[in-house]
């Protein structure tokens, strides 16, 4: 922690300027004046500041493990399945639901737990149950948030399965209602409405909440909710490879589409379209990046270099750093949006989940 002499405000923090790279227009720079050239010819700098590639090959690192650069190899061959396009959703969850229930089998036979439906606060989920629960942590609870651009991933238990068996916790998989039949802020109500009922029967020091990508922005979104509704909050947050800030975008959600980088991805706000509809884009709940962060929980956030949303993850933890929050980082070398979802074979998979059981569980009733 920081003594107060040393305490930043929210003016000395970039990450909360107004003054953001849509006003780099104003700087007159000669040598801003006409295109230019770097050094080879594969790279043209325009005057509004975008870096135009025409020509660029980024080899495999050797850093990571060869079944990591063998997953990368495979993603890079596949092809489009839309072929550019956005699928109608019911193709879109089609794809997702079969590949999520593939993933689900080989999950429940790597670890040992139990499945059941529930509703609590009126909500639906699954409570994933360790056959071997951890001593001493009655009343603990782990709450996920699953991911899938708020529009897939209903019944989704991917996240919660491999937690569950290394923290030893139940851990209840949240079925939030999802858009486009439900926009901002259904899934906001139907998160606060389940928090609000855990907290009924136990305290919000025996309570952590995280997500990946969809479920990471809901993490956050409901902390702020629940704050403005003067609820205690969580003891930790995961935040994984998520954005708070649908106002502005990040260097990476145009980089991750570079040719060696990552598959084609549908820009964030076309994907999130949906969920967004109408919504001010800088509300501090939508956004909680432009919330008042002071005394916000500890919170783990996790990303890659390939991720599309490694710069909202890494604004993010600027952001809580600038608000004196406990907030910590781990970033992958070369390793896609949320790798620690799809390819649990993985080195880097077995990492990644056990730095965020450690984390969650260390905070609890600390």
């Amino acid at each position: 922690m920081r003594s107060a002499s040393m305490a930043w405000t929210r003016q000395e923090c970039s990450i909360f300027s107004d003054k953001t790279a849509k006003d780099a227009g104003r700087i007159t720079m000669t040598e801003l004046a006409a295109p230019r050239s770097s050094r080879g010819p594969s790279v043209t700098f325009l005057p509004d500041g975008t870096t135009h590639i025409v020509d660029l090959h980024v080899p495999l690192p050797t850093s990571i493990s060869a079944a990591a650069a063998n997953m990368i190899r495979l993603r890079n061959s596949l092809p489009d399945p839309t072929n550019g396009l956005t699928a109608p959703i019911e193709i879109e969850r089609k794809f997702y639901d079969e590949a999520q229930a593939i993933l689900e089998v080989q999950l429940l036979e790597m670890y040992a737990v139990s499945v059941e439906s529930v509703t609590v606060g009126g909500v639906p989920g699954r409570l994933v149950t360790p056959r071997d629960p951890a001593p001493g942590t009655h009343g603990q609870l782990l709450v996920n948030l699953h991911g899938g651009a708020f529009k897939l991933g209903a019944r989704s238990i991917a996240e919660a399965v491999p937690i569950a068996a290394r923290t030893g916790l139940p851990v209840l998989a949240v079925d939030y209602r999802l858009a486009p039949e439900h926009s901002y802020p259904a899934a906001v109500d139907d998160t606060v409405a389940v928090y609000r009922a855990l907290l009924e029967t136990r305290a919000a020091k025996d309570i952590a909440i995280y997500g990946s990508s969809a479920g990471a922005v809901l993490a956050a979104q409901a902390v702020v909710r629940a704050r403005q509704l003067a609820l205690p909050l969580p003891a930790a947050i995961g935040f994984f490879s998520g954005t708070a800030d649908f106002n502005r975008t990040g260097d990476t959600e145009a980089l991750f589409g570079v040719i060696g980088l990552a598959p084609r991805v549908t820009a964030v706000l076309e994907q999130a379209r949906g969920y967004l509809a109408d919504a001010h884009l800088s509300d501090p709940v939508l956004s909680p990046i432009h919330a008042n962060l002071d005394g916000f929980p500890p919170t783990l956030c996790m990303s890659g270099t390939r991720d599309f949303f490694l710069s909202g993850t890494c604004n993010f933890h600027r952001a809580l750093l600038c608000a004196d929050v406990d907030a910590r980082l781990v970033v992958f070398d070369a390793m896609p949006h949320v790798h620690w979802t799809k390819y649990p074979e993985l080195l880097e998979t077995t990492e990644a989940l056990d730095i965020q059981a450690r984390f969650l569980t260390e905070h609890l009733s600390s």
